[in-house]
């Protein structure tokens, strides 16, 4: 509009000034443009981000959603939001401390926390505080609630296998309070608004009570607890003692609110920091509570009487064999607190003053819940009446102890202990205990509603954990004695099996979820009522569940793909988020890391076949496996062109196959004279004329399928055990998702072969090719039924659709050491049984190979392969298959050749011939990253121009590897530094070793080598005062994966992966063509180190070719034979740190090349690959390096904010980019992964120079056409009649 009034304007003021009026074509015309123009928001609509997009997750990983509360905001648009955390589903909930020789079956028996049954936990890291919008489920803000970045240095034995949490999140009650408190490991309490997650506080708590750490403060079992008294919070610690540092008894600590400071006792003194402590041995010698057998004082929970009073319970507690705190009602005691505010000189602060401390009493009535509990699994259920309700699972798990205690009189009014065969038939242990923070108790009825998980034993491999309702009777009706007062809530069927249930008490109604026969989670609905009237026993009656679009399904998660042998996507929990009388609001979380929100009300409508008793209106989705994806493939959503005879269409089983039959000349013939027909008499020209005209969808959705850009990315989360696939031109629109083993060690996605280019357009492993294989490797060697101990599970499978074809295991006796994809060169348009197009070799650590499928198909795809004929880049043929491995924790790389037995066994037909062999020794490095080329990169041209005409040749090697090395602490400590004259070495040669790398042969034949080149092979050995000032700590190598020989080798002083973390565990590298780029993070500097090295086999003189010479040079590699590289090398430095890697990747290879970097400020920055050319000069350019482009050597890579793709989206934890080309050579598309967001973007690294923006404008473009062609016709007609009048005349 701009725009328009400023050429209307321009009009105008024509007008004023006596111009010539604009004639009426001319007008009509400028009116036309005018109506047809676009505002420009960049040069091109991608450089806008209008194709970016970032799927954001709760970042919980595979721990899931524990914690789940609803905060009410101030937020006009959010006004309620629900926050989520991995953390403690209770975080005032007493803490056990996790031993080596807990077992599967323990963490799902509750020693764990209640965990689904055996699922292993091993997402430390994760320390994640999300909050997403109720209705959309969009994630509004997400925090990192932990200081440190790792739990290493935490209390959890490296063998543990559940999980620990590094931080708890509290939630107030507090009406007022919209307060989100976390407090981490390290003692860090913060406050964070639910509104967008604003840091409100931040406070040491642990400086604050003891500054001078004359107590050695600790969270007890190192996780630390936050208790609501709704007026205060609470945290619990504990003292080391000095002679043993020994954890000493537990000790409470009150906090206020509005600044985190602790409340001390009144009459307190500023010097005595530890009147905040209120010990629990102490509270308990008031109430007079002896200890006896316990040796342990604990605090165990704390709960709101009024306004101004507080209710602690502590209680004596002992340890068990598996290190639970193990204790009983009778060694408890109430302590009853006072809060008040106090005028001071530093203004008014809040004291506490300990009113009464009375032991917990128990009759003879109540003698039945005397049994020993596990404190970790007591609730408490306060009343109105001032009773509260304590439920705790007894220390054999097959018990549920419950007994109701008057707070005014400490005295147990009643109590039972409930047997497990009563809790459920089919329940082998009680796992845990679930109170809603809703309004429990239902008003009127006089009764709680729980809820009680346990372990069903028919399911040993992978015991299911299913949930049971509980009626807890309370208030008068305890009074009458009545021995049933908590029962099981169920209906006519009493063996009903529910995964996971939500109970909302203002509409009395039950929500369960629970599998059908068809394999899908379904919802199920169940009303509330008093059947009997004298004993109060509760049922529930059962509610048809209809859809707001009337298909009366109720599915929650649809049957899994994957075939019969997928594990189901059983639900983990229910949260309930919204309740009141009109409907409710109920989150369910899978196994598989799904998360699904649905909306339940009761039915309004009359008409039984559109809807039932409950409506059922499904919110949003989330697929949570997308925080934690390891592994990407993309692969085009068009089909690749291939020849089809007529037998082979119609015997093609997928939807592949038959399209690639239409693509026949004969049907091709077909459909042309069809578009035709439609072009001529059915109104196809006019529409082709509009679309020509304007961009619409429909046109743009061709243009993307057309020019590449359709691409589902496979995504792989080994963590949650899923593959999702993402459609990258619908804003990452979830296509399909698939469950893979829920017990296996590692996942990998396979497509491709060894020899195959990735954008071949004529299918067979390109990105054309939809046909996948998934393997999973499961070690089952502790379960008592499994039939192998050690197995491969695989699935063949269709990318773009997720159709299984076929899947089976296979048997494995040792580990897996190598995956070797194959790809055959034969196109089969069936599949045949148990058998796929994709082929893989397993080598083994007892240098044995698996085939997997493992048929004859198979097994001629691997012959083929091996009897190859030889071709450029390959070392296939006659010389065999070459294979390697790599065992990290041994430091042994061994190059292998492989080719058929001479024995023909059939249970090894394969043998392996070790080539060469290269040894890391773990004793003085360990290998902490192996990095490979990308397979099937397409190299435009295999030297580089020079600035005078010469070329500088590269080395291009398909076998290159890099393994980055890190020497031990011990190796560096027993290093000593040789002497200031340097005629002394190390007595290893260690330093040797490192820069050196041997000697060998140069090339022959070069007249002179550029600039920084160091001879084949060798490098000037640095001097002894640089090595006796900065010891090597970290090695980069490269190494030759057919021979096993090391080509280069380059060290770095000061160097860790980050500044994040404690040790280099990770240091991104990115191979491309020639060029190896890593980063690692400088210690003495606080910047990372950008290293870059190129590859090069010599030069070329300007006039070394020409019509009549040219020199010798080898038409094919060879990594037996060729020569050592020549290597230039040069360092960079970046002022953020960087955690990932990447490069772009163009049809032809082409455009200019990019390097993307994922920085730890959560951003993906792009950076020239001329800003990284280690040729760049120190000084002045010379007129031949001017004429070439280099660019003057500066120390710093600058990031320039025109060249961040993410631009305004923050990108958290990027551990991998990976990139794939389109059809036009100008766009690359790149997706960044890893952590809890996934990011999509595409790029066009030398600006889009074959392909029209967006915002082109077609129609002025069309009017231009047709003005030009009506003004021709029209001046030809003039002419011709200006002609005939000349004639006769």
């Amino acid at each position: 509009q701009t725009i328009n009034n400023k050429a209307k304007a321009k009009i105008n003021d024509s007008r004023t000034m006596n111009i010539p009026p604009l004639s009426p074509i001319i007008r009509l015309l400028l009116a036309l443009t005018l109506s047809t123009q676009h505002v420009v928001t960049a040069m091109y609509a991608d450089e806008a981000g209008l194709t970016d997009f970032l799927l954001k997750s709760a970042g919980h990983g595979d721990v899931g959603v524990n914690y789940a509360r609803l905060v009410a905001t101030n937020d006009i648009e959010n006004e309620k939001v629900w926050v989520t955390s991995q953390s403690n589903e209770y975080p005032g909930a007493v803490v056990d401390e996790f031993l080596e020789n807990i077992d599967d079956a323990d963490v799902g028996s509750g020693v764990g926390g209640g965990l689904l049954g055996g699922t292993i936990m091993g997402s430390e890291d994760y320390c994640a505080i999300a909050a997403r919008n109720v209705t959309s489920g969009n994630v509004l803000w997400r925090v990192n609630a932990c200081t440190s970045s790792s739990s290493s240095s935490g209390n959890k034995p490296s063998s543990s296998k559940a999980f620990i949490p590094r931080h708890t999140t509290l939630a107030s009650t507090k009406p007022s309070d919209d307060t989100i408190y976390s407090l981490d490991n390290t003692g860090i309490l913060r406050g964070w608004k639910s509104t967008n997650g604003a840091l409100t506080l931040d406070t040491d708590i642990f400086s604050t009570i003891d500054a001078a750490n004359e107590h050695g403060l600790s969270f007890p079992g190192g996780v630390p607890r936050l208790l609501d008294g709704t007026v205060a919070i609470g945290t619990v610690v504990s003292k080391k003692t000095r002679d043993n540092d020994k954890e000493e008894d537990e000790s409470l600590v009150l906090l206020d609110k509005g600044g985190g400071h602790s409340i001390k006792e009144e009459g307190y003194h500023h010097q005595q920091s530890s009147t905040s402590l209120l010990s629990a041995k102490m509270l308990l010698s008031k109430a007079k509570v002896s200890g006896k057998k316990h040796t342990s004082a604990r605090i165990i929970d704390m709960h709101l009487i009024d306004e101004a009073r507080i209710a602690i319970w502590v209680g004596w507690s002992s340890k068990d064999e598996m290190g639970r705190a193990v204790s009983s009602f009778s060694n408890m005691a109430l302590v009853e607190v006072a809060l008040t505010p106090k005028p001071t000189d530093r203004g008014e602060v809040m004291v506490y003053q300990i009113v009464r401390a009375v032991p917990l009493t128990m009759d003879a009535s109540t003698s039945s819940v005397g049994a020993p509990m596990v404190l970790s699994s007591m609730r408490m259920v306060p009343h109105a009446d001032s009773t509260v309700s304590m439920l705790a699972i007894a220390a054999t798990n097959s018990q549920l102890l419950v007994t109701t205690i008057d707070v005014s009189t400490c005295k147990s009014i009643f109590g039972t202990a409930v047997e497990i065969d009563v809790l459920h038939p089919y329940w082998r242990s009680i796992a845990s205990i679930h109170v809603d923070n809703t309004q429990n108790n239902s008003a009127g009825k006089g009764r709680a509603i729980i809820r009680v998980a346990g372990l069903d034993d028919r399911y040993p491999t992978l015991p299911r954990r299913m949930e049971v309702l509980f009626s807890l009777q309370i208030g008068d009706q305890l009074s009458s004695g009545n021995d049933k007062a908590l029962h099981r809530v169920y209906g006519d069927d009493e063996e009903v099996h529910q995964d996971a249930l939500a109970y909302c008490a203002n509409m009395e109604m039950i929500v369960a979820a629970s599998q059908n026969d068809d394999g899908q989670t379904v919802a199920s609905g169940y009303q509330l009522e008093s059947k009997d009237s004298t004993q109060r026993r509760v049922t529930w009656i059962p509610q048809a569940i209809g859809t707001t679009d009337g298909s009366g399904s109720g599915v929650i998660v649809p049957s899994t793909r994957g075939g019969s042998n997928s594990p189901p996507g059983l639900v983990q929990s229910a949260h309930l988020v919204e309740c009141s009388k009109d409907g409710m609001t109920v989150v369910f979380s899978t196994l598989g890391g799904m998360t699904a929100a649905f909306r339940f009300e009761k039915s309004s409508s009359d008409d039984d076949s559109k809807a039932g008793n409950m409506e059922m209106k499904h919110l949003w989705s989330s697929e949570e496996a997308l925080g934690s994806v390891s592994s990407s493939i993309f692969l085009d959503e068009t089909h690749a062109a291939m020849t089809m005879t007529a037998g082979d269409a119609e015997n093609a089983d997928d939807e592949e196959e038959k399209a690639l039959s239409s693509l026949q000349f004969i049907h091709r013939i077909q459909s042309q004279l069809s578009s035709l027909q439609h072009f001529v008499l059915g109104g196809g020209a006019l529409s082709s004329l509009k679309s020509v005209a304007f961009a619409t969808d429909e046109k743009k959705a061709e243009r993307n399928a057309s020019f590449g850009f359709a691409k589902i990315s496979v995504l792989l989360s080994q963590k949650m055990h899923r593959i999702v696939a993402l459609d990258t031109a619908n804003k990452g629109r979830v296509v399909w998702s698939m469950n893979l083993h829920p017990r296996a060690v590692w996942h990998k996605l396979v497509h491709g072969g060894q020899f195959v280019t990735l954008n071949d357009a004529h299918g067979n492993g390109g990105v054309h090719d939809h046909e996948m294989l998934s393997l999973s490797y499961v070690d089952s060697s502790g379960a008592v039924s499994s039939s192998m101990s050690k197995f491969v599970e695989w699935k063949c499978f269709d990318g773009i659709t997720g159709r299984v074809f076929s899947g089976d295991t296979v048997p494995v006796s040792t580990s897996v050491m190598q995956i070797v994809p194959l790809r055959t060169s034969t196109h089969h348009p069936t599949h045949e049984a148990k058998s796929c197009r994709q082929v893989v070799l397993l080598v083994h650590s007892d240098k044995t190979v698996s085939v997997v499928p493992d048929t004859a198909r198979s097994y001629a795809i691997v012959d083929e392969a091996m009897a190859a004929s030889a071709t450029a880049g390959t070392t296939a043929g006659q010389n065999g298959l070459f294979v390697h491995t790599v065992d990290k924790e041994s430091g042994e790389f061994h190059a292998l050749r492989m080719s058929r037995g001479a024995n023909g066994s059939s249970s090894n037909p394969f043998e392996l011939v070790s080539v060469g062999t290269t040894i890391f020794d773990p004793t003085e490095e360990t290998i902490v990253n192996v990095a490979y080329p990308r397979r099937g990169e397409v190299i435009q041209s295999p030297s580089t121009v020079l600035g005078d005409d010469s070329l500088l040749l590269k080395y291009l090697n398909p076998h290159i590897m890099v393994v980055v090395t890190e020497a031990t602490q011990s190796f560096l400590s027993d290093v000593a530094p040789v002497s200031e004259d340097g005629s002394e070495e190390n007595g290893d040669g260690f330093y040797n070793a490192l820069v050196g790398g041997g000697q060998s042969s140069g090339s022959s034949g070069q007249k002179r080598k550029p600039l920084g080149a160091s001879t084949p092979g060798g490098a000037d050995v640095p001097s002894s005062s640089t090595i006796a000032a900065a010891t090597p700590s970290l090695f980069i190598t490269l190494v030759d994966s057919v021979s096993g020989q090391i080509l280069h080798r380059v060290s770095h002083a000061h160097a860790l992966a980050s500044d994040l973390t404690e040790q280099a565990t990770r240091v991104p590298v990115v191979i491309s063509e020639n060029w190896v780029v890593y980063s690692v993070f400088n210690q003495r500097t606080r910047r990372t180190d950008v290293g870059v090295l190129t590859l090069h086999e010599g030069m070329i003189d300007k006039n070394g070719i020409t019509a009549f010479s040219a020199p010798e040079q080898e038409t094919s590699f060879s990594s037996l034979e060729s020569a050592k590289p020549i290597v230039l090398s040069k360092t960079f430095g970046m002022t953020k740190a960087v955690t990932a890697l990447g490069v772009t990747t163009t049809k032809a290879g082409i455009s200019n090349k990019q390097f993307l970097f994922a920085t730890a400020n959560d951003q993906v920055v792009s950076i020239d690959r001329r800003m990284l050319d280690p040729r760049r000069p120190n000084g002045e350019l010379k007129e031949s390096e001017k004429m070439e482009g280099l660019i003057r050597y500066a120390p710093l890579l600058p990031i320039v904010p025109l060249r961040t793709p993410s631009h305004a989206y923050e990108v958290s934890s990027v551990e991998y980019i990976a990139s794939a080309s389109a059809n036009v050579e100008s766009q690359s598309l790149v997706i960044a992964y890893g952590g809890p967001d996934v990011f999509f973007t595409r790029l066009a690294p030398s600006k889009g120079f074959d392909l029209l923006p967006d915002d082109f404008n077609r129609g002025l473009l069309s009017v231009v056409l047709v003005s030009l062609v009506v003004l021709v016709n029209v001046i030809q007609r003039m002419n011709k009649k200006k002609m005939v009048g000349t004639i006769w005349s």
